[in-house]
Parts: structure tokens; C-alpha cells; sequence
């Protein structure tokens, strides 16, 4: 929502917006638009002249000159807006004293690891033993891994997690909303792909490397459409793992970045 935000405040620049959404997903708004609050809280304004519900389904268009994401489609269907690079980065802007925390709370040489979903979690999901050979590893590196879910609070907090990737060295997760804080920060990030093409659930971001199968032009839902996989290899940073087992691309991805 914050790539969408970010779309409508720049090419809408006359229009006034607040931005209401779940406790803990309202702030991706923040210093975007006018106002954000969390449902249950009071409206900021007395009265509208609109209100536009969006529901981020996942998008079959198969477009050929933009991310085929909930983005693109989000901006397509409820604004009549085109996907433009420049607005098409996530983005989180964490406050001061989050930031603080954060700073007090994450050990130095912390790699952030969130390696089970709550979605589609036979596509998404790594083993618990895959994800205890990552935690080793980071450790014969030096560092720490930080487990996303064990660490921090209950409940998804995009700025509490946008805080804590960004006091890490690296992430490694899956595709979920702790990746896609990741891409909303600097800091080098590694998303595992599975069972699902990452094409139509994550947007481009520079930091962002995704750990594809070989062969995963064929995973669902892309099925090898020709325009979407050229604009997709054009954008995105791709690595690629073979014999059904990630982990040892990931090891090579983290001595890389930790060297």
C-alpha cells in the first residue's frame, strides 16, 4: 500500500488524503499522505468527498511494462493510474523513537531470518530444519541470526519491522510481509521462492535478491507468458537454487554480503 500511497499523493497532488487500515498497517502511510489511523480510531476529518476501499487481490493481467503486482493493479483498477519506477518502491517511514528501540534492542551483527508465513504456507515455507542450518550458519559467520516472529512483538508491525531489518547486516525470509519491509530498507535482503513465481507478489527494490528454483518460469501463476518474464528479468535480482533445496545458496548469498 505505501507504492499505491506514494502513486496517488504524487499524481493527485490537489487531492487531500487520509489513509485508514489495520492497527500495525496504517503507518505505511505515514509522511505520505495527510493523515493515517488504524480502524476503531476516530475519522481525522468530519466528512469525505470520497472513500475508496482497496482490496489487494492478486492480479492475473500479465502486463508487459510494469510489475504484474497488487501494485500495479490497485493503481490500474481503483485510480485509472499507470505504475511509475520512480513512486514504485515500498516504503515505511519509522519514527524516532521506534528507531531508538530498535537501535537498543537488536544485537550487533544481527541477520534477520522469518522463515514461515501464514499464507500458502506448503509454497511458502522452509523446514524447520532448513531454517536451523541458515541459523547456523549465520553463526559460524560471526553474526546473529534475529528470528522475525520469536523477537518482536505479537502482530505484524511494519514499522517495528522496517526498524529492526534495518539495524540488521542481511535478511533472509520468505515472501511476506517481513520481505516486503525488507524492501522498503537498505539493507541487503534475500527473499526465498518456492512454490510460487515471485513476479506477481513482490515489487522491484534495489536491495532485494530473489532466491529463485531452476526452471521457476514455471511455477504458478506466470506459466512462462513471454512479456511478463522479459520485464521481470529486466527489473528484478534473481539467483538460482537446484535440487529442491535452497540452503546452500543461501550459505553462498550470506558469505557474500557478511564477508
Amino acid at each position: 500500500m505505501s507504492a499505491v500511497l506514494r502513486h496517488v499523493a504524487k499524481v493527485r497532488s490537489h487531492w487531500v488524503i487520509d489513509y485508514q487500515a489495520e492497527e500495525g498497517k496504517h503507518q505505511v502511510g505515514r509522511g505520505i499522505v495527510q493523515n493515517t489511523f488504524a480502524y476503531g480510531e476516530l475519522y481525522p476529518s468530519p466528512r469525505y468527498d470520497a472513500e475508496v476501499q482497496i482490496l489487494l487481490f492478486d492480479t492475473w493481467a500479465n502486463w508487459h511494462d510494469r510489475p504484474n503486482t497488487r501494485v500495479s493493479s490497485a493503481l490500474h483498477e481503483r485510480f485509472g493510474l499507470e505504475w511509475k519506477v520512480e513512486y514504485g518502491r515500498y516504503q515505511v517511514n519509522v519514527s524516532d523513537s521506534v528507531r531508538r528501540w530498535a537501535q537498543d534492542t537488536v544485537p550487533v551483527n544481527a541477520v534477520a531470518v522469518h522463515y514461515k508465513g501464514d499464507s500458502s504456507k506448503d509454497k511458502k515455507d522452509l523446514s524447520n530444519d532448513q531454517a536451523v542450518a541458515v541459523c547456523d550458519y549465520i553463526g559460524s559467520l560471526g553474526c546473529h541470526p534475529y528470528m522475525l516472529g520469536r523477537h518482536i512483538p505479537l502482530g505484524f508491525n511494519a514499522e517495528v519491522n522496517c526498524a529492526i531489518i534495518s539495524q540488521c547486516r542481511a535478511f533472509v525470509g520468505i515472501d511476506s510481509g517481513p520481505s516486503k519491509c525488507a524492501s522498503a530498507t537498505d539493507t541487503p535482503s534475500l527473499v526465498v521462492w518456492t512454490g510460487h513465481h515471485p513476479a506477481p507478489f513482490h515489487d522491484p527494490a534495489p536491495n532485494t535478491t530473489h532466491l529463485v528454483p531452476v526452471g521457476y518460469h514455471g511455477l504458478e501463476p506466470v506459466c512462462n507468458d513471454a512479456g511478463v518474464i522479459d520485464w521481470f528479468e529486466r527489473h528484478y535480482t534473481v539467483r538460482m537454487y537446484s535440487d529442491h533445496d535452497p540452503v546452500p545458496e543461501i550459505k553462498r548469498w550470506l558469505s557474500e554480503v557478511l564477508k
